[in-house]
């Protein structure tokens, strides 16, 4: 996505003209071009060759043998003056949990556990942009609004070549005519063919507020700036999206060191922090695709003509709202993990 957008910018600079369907691809496929990116780093990762991984769990275990050696002491010092008890018995779960996610094939399990909450909130992220709202799929919503409004920049920026026509001028057959408005009809009929094949390629509907050339087709004045802010606003967009991707990879990086901290024995448990991050950055991605559905079902309900107000609202003001919303619920989980924690442990162990 981004070389389509370095090369949206470099025609729209050096010529004045654009390729729609390259900037289309990416505002359609944005998300899912920066989700694939990290496929091979998942499969690795489950496969059990990610090297970054490995080395994580190398350490932990290391850190892991001397903390359960020092349990160890405390423990069988226990036994032998209790003997064998419930107690005694529960206090060997977690440290022999943490032994075998982190000894058995190189962390095998617990990038397998990684994984599945990765899959989770990836399956959930799907069913939200599933969910139809006035006759029309979120996903749907956001890929239709997309492509309209991308075609609406292209066209926005290509009419600006029909300005440095005359208004005046003669044909082959000595008629007067109108170069300029002609040169405007040319692009406008181009812009609609190409749009609806798009759309007949791409499988997306059309919607009665569907975007229309000819309602821009004298609002050329601003289109270089409206153009450069689409720009930044599709790249703040796919910014966050990476980052969100980047942060899910480094939550299962940093699996092993949580899972080994947490053999501590006074205060929350950090594995509870790790499992709340998770949940976390899931509200995340489940927030951000919500208010981003809505607001470009909106669009496909209303009449809307401005090419910035749904990339203003992924690149901005989703991610605000999401973030929000996913720290939110990661704290309260957190907390909730933590209560639960030292409830269940005053129980079983006094």
């Amino acid at each position: 996505m981004l070389n389509n957008l370095t090369n949206f910018w470099y025609l729209l600079a050096v010529t004045g003209d654009t390729n729609a369907e390259d900037i289309v691809d990416g505002a359609i496929n944005g998300s899912r071009m920066v989700v694939s990116s990290f496929n091979q780093d998942w499969q690795d990762l489950a496969n059990g060759n990610s090297e970054v991984f490995k080395a994580v769990v190398a350490v932990s275990a290391l850190c892991g043998v001397v903390f359960v050696s020092f349990w160890s002491i405390s423990w069988y010092s226990r036994l032998i003056q209790e003997g064998f008890s419930h107690e005694i018995l529960n206090e060997m779960v977690y440290p022999l949990l943490v032994c075998l996610m982190l000894t058995v094939n190189n962390g095998q399990l617990l990038a397998t556990t990684s994984l599945m909450f990765r899959n989770v909130a990836v399956n959930l992220n799907d069913k939200v942009l599933s969910i139809t709202r006035n006759g029309i799929t979120l996903r749907d919503a956001i890929r239709t609004a997309n492509m309209d409004q991308a075609f609406a920049i292209s066209v926005q920026t290509q009419l600006q070549e029909c300005e440095k026509e005359p208004e005046n001028g003669v044909d082959d057959q000595g008629q007067k005519i109108n170069p300029r408005e002609i040169c405007r009809d040319e692009k406008i009929n181009q812009a609609k063919n190409n749009a609806q094949k798009y759309k007949e390629k791409h499988g997306l509907s059309s919607y009665s507020n569907s975007w229309n050339p000819l309602d821009i087709a004298g609002q050329t004045i601003n289109s270089m700036v409206q153009a450069l802010s689409w720009i930044i606003f599709s790249g703040l967009q796919a910014a966050f999206q990476y980052v969100v991707q980047v942060a899910f990879l480094l939550n299962a990086y940093i699996a092993p060191i949580f899972l080994v901290l947490s053999l501590f024995p006074f205060g929350a448990k950090p594995i509870y922090a790790w499992v709340a991050g998770w949940l976390a950055l899931t509200l995340v991605l489940m927030s951000y695709s919500i208010v981003c559905g809505m607001a470009a079902s909106a669009i496909v309900n209303a009449s809307n003509n401005n090419p910035l107000f749904l990339q203003l609202v992924q690149a901005i003001l989703s991610p605000i709202l999401a973030l929000a919303m996913g720290s939110g619920g990661g704290m309260a989980a957190f907390s909730c993990f933590s209560s639960s924690g030292r409830l269940i442990s005053g129980r079983v162990f006094r």
